[in-house]
């Protein structure tokens, strides 16, 4: 069976080094070219890195009629301190 060899990706050598800020328009734009599987697959590979994948992280939704947001932005109505 004959070798073959492929150009490095700068995709897949993103997603096996750590967290990068010198992303490129080609960088970006070979992301927006993968596979939509490929994707969450790198996704969850990128989440597995930093989170326990059995763990189940529970949240809630707050009606935003309660006012119940912590947070004091003060333009806000759903603000608890509005």
């Amino acid at each position: 069976m004959p070798e073959t060899t492929t150009a490095p990706n700068p995709v897949s050598a993103a997603s096996d080094s750590a967290l990068r800020h010198d992303w490129t328009r080609e960088d970006i734009a070979a992301l927006f070219d993968l596979p939509f599987n490929d994707l969450i697959f790198r996704a969850q590979t990128a989440h597995r890195r930093y989170f326990d994948p059995n763990e189940v992280q529970m949240s809630t939704l707050l009606s935003i009629k309660t006012g119940g947001c912590p947070e004091d932005c003060g333009y806000c109505s759903q603000s608890a301190k509005f």
